[in-house]
């Protein structure tokens, strides 16, 4: 029986975590901070024609609601999906139309319930089909990696072969879901910005605030002291944390924006679902002759992002006709 192999290492922050004392974004206590809620759009897809606050303004303790209307003004983004509160589009269900601010959290979401939004809706598309008529080639998928890579003559080569397997499948979306949600505390000392994320790529979140507030870089701190899990979705940032720096700067106060859990499925990322189709074909000796691995997925409309779901075929199997390709469509999501 083999033994252990290396030596036990104490984690820096164990003790912190085990007993309570480590601080996530949501619990930095700024004298004044306020708490925010934001609102997510009704409709999959459309304008929006009117924002009624009145009922949100009067819930005791509402310091604020902002919309497209009066929301601070951002210089435009690299990423679309961080250019929140600045125009009526809604892109998709769930894109924030509104946010918040109140002196606790129970105030902000009961001011954000009573907030009433009117929409003009438009046709829209949330439906992935193998032969939806959108469908594409992109030049390239998540990772940096061609869509498509071949060799030799793979569908020749699976004809020929004394053994054949073709099969499809159906990959469900999968959501991530943090023991933290996405969360962003956001104070401002006049020109300077500080804001403690649970994102875990603060020197992008640093470059992305600047470039949105029109503020340099050497004005920004960002901190990520702990992270309560990402599963993939907290490398760059999400709309929490430009939300709290535009209510800190349209306050003045110190301002946190917890994401609600439910709201996570639609506005932090997810991995879409596939359509996979798999042809194998292989000689009498059980050697793989020919490998194809064909994936079918969609992206949103406002930014192409394809999932890598055949890329792992290429370097896994030895086959020496192989092809891999993926199509995406962009959907209202």
């Amino acid at each position: 029986m083999t033994g252990s192999v290396g030596a036990p290492a104490e984690r820096l922050e164990g003790r912190e975590k085990v007993g309570g004392a480590a601080r996530y974004a949501a619990e930095y206590r700024f004298p004044g901070r306020a708490q925010a809620w934001p609102v997510p759009a009704a409709v999959a897809r459309g304008r929006v024609t009117g924002v009624d606050t009145a009922d949100a303004l009067a819930v005791p303790g509402v310091l604020a609601v902002l919309t497209h209307e009066n929301a601070p003004r951002l210089a435009e983004a690299d990423d679309p999906t961080l250019a929140v509160l600045q125009s009526p589009r809604v892109p998709h269900r769930g894109w924030f139309v509104a946010l918040v601010v109140a002196e606790t959290l129970e105030a902000a979401r009961a001011g954000a319930a009573a907030v009433r939004v009117t929409y003009a809706t438009e046709e829209h598309d949330v439906a992935l089909s193998a032969s939806h008529p959108g469908l594409y080639v992109p030049e390239e998928v998540n990772g940096g990696y061609p869509a498509v890579r071949g060799q030799g003559d793979p569908e020749e080569a699976f004809g020929s072969s004394a053994a054949r397997v073709d099969v499809a499948y159906r990959v469900p979306p999968l959501h991530n879901h943090p023991m933290e949600p996405h969360t962003s505390t956001a104070r401002w000392d006049d020109d300077r910005l500080t804001v403690h994320t649970s994102c875990q790529g603060t020197g992008v979140v640093r470059a992305v605030l600047a470039a949105l507030f029109g503020t340099p870089k050497e004005r920004i701190v960002v901190t990520s002291e702990h992270v309560g899990g990402g599963f993939g979705s907290k490398g760059t940032p999400r709309p929490d944390v430009v939300l709290a720096a535009m209510a800190a700067r349209q306050t003045g106060r110190a301002v946190t924006v917890a994401l609600p859990r439910r709201f996570l499925p639609t506005v932090v990322g997810h991995r879409a679902p596939t359509l996979q189709r798999v042809r194998l074909g292989a000689g009498a000796d059980g050697r793989l002759t020919s490998l194809i691995h064909e994936a079918t997925t969609y992206t949103s409309r406002i930014k192409e992002f394809v999932e890598q779901a055949a890329v792992p075929a290429r370097v896994m199997y030895a086959a020496p006709h192989s092809r891999t390709e993926h199509r995406v469509t962009a959907l209202d999501v």
